[in-house]
């Protein structure tokens, strides 16, 4: 994802304004947030659950990031609540985030604004005495106006609560229970009005956002979407194959009733729906481990190269077939409604593996949320979708004879597919592929790896005689290790050749060489501006060039220690990044001072200033 940052001349000469009058104001001193907190059950017995909210009043011009950030450097908000003995923490629940577009992201983020209220269940033991309590917890949080982001805050909080005696019974807590009542209800009919916060190591892209954001809706919404998309699986190559088993299977059956037809065809689908509910509770338990796995850029690229190669095939490169004996063995006739069950589960067997490489976005986005019982619902009623046409077929049997035949359309289709495998590949290679330093040679490398798999071990064209095919063999084992060491090489590439000092404690005279004027950049690994100047400014030769004249020095703000933190104070550096320029003195040039991105022509031009004095 590209990520550009514009600082304007006058929010630049806004923010000066505003640190000469705060009087090198400390970057955790800036007003973003204000929290407070209170019980929504103010009266409440030993044993009983009281809800809370904790409320975050967003300043106007400000956001902070959501819960779950919709990318990975940005620091997640969270509502922690301290241990207390006789009291338990339930479920944390965050509001639907906003997907907000700034200027230094092309793409939206998830954000919250203006009021944020977050709830959280309390559960008190039955022997916790009567009388008042104080919850205490803290709201952390990460501020970010249009132009930059702040260092990570933390806002403390505290909530007295009452505890009655058993017998003490409030109105306030009896609409407490129907409240906790109606949530319970919501959960099964599908309405996530509770749900535990995810876990902030899992990361969702901008699409499995919004896919997560349908689901959010409710169950029957998300129901209806997933009949529709195993509905839409049909026009697929992977599907269409079986259709002739299934003209087959039904056709020797024309001879039923209606009635008895269209039971025999409902449990023939129920049969597809189980094989793609099964993969919809794998994914589930797979929970967060799926998330990490697309973290390793290893797993990645095998996961690309797959869904390439079966691009590949249906670009006619080679075909996937039903191994005849199976074929064989699914057209014999099977009786009864067990007989059509069995058959179904026979040919969701068929069909599953092919469609998962289209399906694989909706398999991953189960996993990462961990929704089993949800998300095999969500894949049996998808597989039932799929089905839904066969039941018509086998009722009117007549219609058999009336599905289209195989022809070009056929082959259009298939290539159609295949680029939208392309894309499937690219969704899942290029979020990975934005991290690398050396892009470069990880797409050559990922390049190289296909095409070895593809040209020495899946071509198998008539006509190849057998030196060739051990040419071609050993040709491809050595495309795929070179592809390896690329990857590797791309994995582990430095990312900047600026000579870089990391400042920990000290002074910069004590840093600086002789003679030299000082670059100083105040950055942190959760700002996006930053990330992007070291992707291209600071990988700019021309700049790595003129770097060798000054003393650059990068200090971490990501989570200062105490000597960085008085550093920060000292040269003023709120936003991230901040860029100072020093002459051979130590002395600022107010004037060259940068919050926000610069690209590599402007970079230039303030060091040659800085080189004139």
């Amino acid at each position: 994802m590209k990520i550009k940052l514009i600082a304007t001349g006058m929010t630049v000469l806004a923010l000066f304004g505003l640190t000469q009058f705060s009087h090198a104001q400390n970057p955790w001193d800036v007003k973003i947030v204000t929290v407070s907190a209170k019980a929504v059950t103010q009266n409440v017995n030993p044993g009983s659950t009281v809800e809370i909210e904790v409320v975050g009043e967003i300043e106007p011009g400000y956001h902070i990031n959501s819960n779950t950030p919709s990318e990975e450097y940005l620091i997640p908000t969270v509502v922690k609540v301290d241990p207390l003995a006789g009291v338990s923490i339930g479920k944390i629940v965050y509001p639907n985030a906003k997907m907000a577009k700034f200027s230094f992201s092309e793409k939206k983020i998830a954000v919250y604004e203006d009021k944020i209220v977050v709830r959280a269940d309390l559960i008190l033991d039955d022997n916790i005495a009567a009388g008042q309590i104080n919850i205490k917890g803290t709201f952390s949080f990460q501020g970010c106006d249009d132009v930059n982001c702040y260092a990570p805050q933390s806002l403390n909080f505290q909530v007295p609560i009452e505890i009655k005696t058993s017998g003490q019974t409030t109105q306030t807590e009896t609409e407490s229970t129907e409240t906790d009542s109606t949530a319970q209800l919501d959960l099964i009919t599908g309405e996530i009005v509770k749900q535990e916060r995810p876990d902030p190591d899992v990361q969702f892209t901008s699409d499995e956002l919004k896919a997560k954001q349908i689901i959010e809706k409710g169950l029957p919404y998300a129901m209806i979407a997933f009949f529709l998309f195993g509905l839409a699986l049909n026009l697929t190559p992977c599907v269409y194959p079986v259709i002739p088993l299934t003209v087959g299977y039904f056709g020797g059956q024309s001879d039923r009733k209606k009635g008895t037809a269209f039971v025999m065809a409902l449990f023939y689908v129920i049969g597809i729906a189980i094989i793609f509910a099964m993969l919809g509770l794998v994914s589930g338990l797979a929970g967060k481990q799926w998330g990490f796995l697309f973290q390793n850029p290893w797993f990645v690229v095998a996961v690309t190269v797959i869904i390439l190669a079966m691009a590949a095939s249906m670009f006619g490169a080679f075909e996937i077939t039903i191994p005849a004996g199976l074929m064989s063995r699914l057209g014999k006739s099977r009786e009864g409604n067990i007989g059509a069950l069995i058959m179904g589960l026979t040919v969701g067997v068929v069909i599953a593996p092919c469609a998962a490489g289209i399906i694989i976005g909706l398999v991953g986005l189960v996993a990462k949320l961990g929704i089993a019982v949800k998300g095999t619902l969500l894949f049996f009623v998808m597989g039932f979708g799929l089905g839904v046409p066969y039941l018509f077929l086998a009722t009117f049997s007549g219609l058999l004879n009336k599905l289209p035949q195989s022809g070009m359309w056929m082959v259009w289709i298939r290539k159609l597919f295949g680029v939208l495998l392309v894309g499937v590949a690219l969704y899942f290679f290029l979020p990975q592929a934005k991290h690398i330093y050396d892009q470069q040679g990880f797409f050559f490398g990922l390049l190289a790896i296909f095409g070895g798999l593809l040209l020495g071990f899946l071509d198998h064209a008539p006509g190849y005689t057998r030196g060739f095919k051990i040419g071609k063999a050993v040709f491809g084992i050595l495309m795929i290790l070179l592809g390896i060491m690329l990857v590797h090489g791309a994995i582990n590439a430095k990312p900047s050749a600026i000579n870089w000092i990391h400042y920990d404690e000290g002074s910069v005279a004590e840093l600086k060489e002789e003679g030299k004027p000082v670059f100083l950049d105040f950055y942190a690994d959760w700002c996006a501006p930053c990330k992007e100047m070291d992707r291209k400014t600071f990988k700019d030769e021309r700049v790595i060039e003129l770097s060798k004249q000054f003393t650059m020095i990068k200090i971490d703000c990501t989570a200062p220690i105490e000597s960085v933190k008085k550093f920060m104070k000292k040269h003023e550096a709120s936003g991230m990044p901040t860029f100072v320029f020093l002459d051979k003195n130590g002395n600022e040039l107010k004037e060259l001072r940068e919050i926000g991105f610069i690209p590599a022509d402007k970079f230039i031009l303030k060091l040659n200033k800085l080189l004139e004095h």
